[in-house]
């Protein structure tokens, strides 16, 4: 099975003008509610209501449907997660130099320009404790499975370009290929996993980096995303059956990772909201890779697990040779 799911990576890079508080491991929730906080206010005519808006609502409302995707909850993902930085700083001081991504998911492309005046915005108002600001530098479009980097705002410039960059379908393959030819049966394959990583098997948090259950809700998550934003159709009950069942043989040979408690405050909910989950690598060894490495490749795209949105999930197959998926988000401009 193939997608025609396309996948637009933006790297922002961003200049601190007062200090900030990221946080080392809720970077990502907070760049996203402050996004999802502007957005709202400049766009959304009910800004400020608590309960979910309706499906009539969010079908005229660009920013609902962008972000809220309430009206089923559980069931629609939004079109969009963001990325935190790469190398968790905690503070960063007036003038040090930051870069978060953002992911578009096929029609979620349509949004771009909310995003690009959003982050300009909230670089004005702030973000974290004490709202610390910043301005934005410039914006990339990102491949990392062709290498390729494409601006969309040059520094120092404020025209913003539309980017052609994109992962497809063609891009997956042709980097499983490469993939394929330094893993032999028996092989082993390490992932890292940079953001905590939040699994959830039959109602329970998965505190360990099982295969069986991150390749069931990195599938799930997937075949969500195109079924919702490439119009895409089921995928066949016996290939999905086919695929659990080879990576319920993948065993771990060595687990190098934590689970890290992390929560922040829903002010829409009222309530904390825990963002926790496990970093660090873990290495895996299967009989075959074969069908299963396609969907690990396109799953470092996605992110996996609950709260992808706000920057969970963010993973990385880590082989000799290979440049990490996410590597690209570590150079600021």
């Amino acid at each position: 099975m193939t997608t025609q799911l396309t996948l637009t990576h933006l790297r922002f890079d961003c200049v601190a003008q007062t200090g900030i508080k990221l946080g080392p491991r809720n970077a990502g929730q907070r760049l996203r509610d402050a996004l999802a906080a502007v957005m709202r206010r400049a766009v959304c005519p009910e800004t400020g209501r608590r309960e979910r808006p309706s499906p009539e609502h969010a079908a005229v409302c660009p920013v609902c449907w962008l972000l809220a995707a309430e009206t089923e909850p559980g069931e629609v993902r939004r079109a969009y997660a963001v990325v935190p930085p790469r190398d968790h700083v905690d503070v960063l001081e007036p003038s040090d130099r930051f870069s978060f991504g953002l992911t578009l998911f096929g029609q979620g492309f349509n949004f771009l320009p909310y995003f690009v005046l959003a982050v300009q915005e909230v670089g004005r108002v702030g973000v974290g404790p004490g709202r610390g600001t910043f301005e934005l530098d410039a914006i990339w479009a990102g491949n990392p499975l062709a290498g390729r980097v494409e601006a969309v705002m040059e520094p120092g410039d404020s025209m913003v370009h539309t980017p052609d960059e994109a992962v497809t379908w063609e891009h997956v393959q042709t980097a499983t290929d490469r993939l394929r030819a330094k893993l032999n049966a028996g092989t082993q394959l390490r992932l890292h996993f940079l953001s905590p990583t939040r699994l959830v098997y039959d109602e329970a948090l998965v505190k360990t980096a099982d295969f069986g259950v991150l390749f069931r809700r990195m599938l799930e998550r997937i075949d969500q995303l195109r079924q919702q934003f490439a119009d895409e159709d089921s995928r066949p009950f016996e290939e999905v059956e086919r695929l659990y069942s080879l990576a319920d043989q993948v065993r771990v040979v060595e687990d190098n990772t934590e689970w890290i408690e992390v929560w922040s405050w829903s002010g829409r909910q009222r309530r904390k909201q825990y963002l926790s989950g496990i970093v660090g690598t873990a290495t895996y060894r299967a009989r075959d890779w074969d069908e299963l490495l396609p969907w690990l490749v396109l799953g470092q795209a996605t992110q996996v697990g609950k709260l992808a949105v706000k920057g969970n999930g963010v993973f990385e197959i880590d082989v000799t040779g290979v440049p990490g998926y996410w590597e690209w988000l570590a150079v600021s401009g």
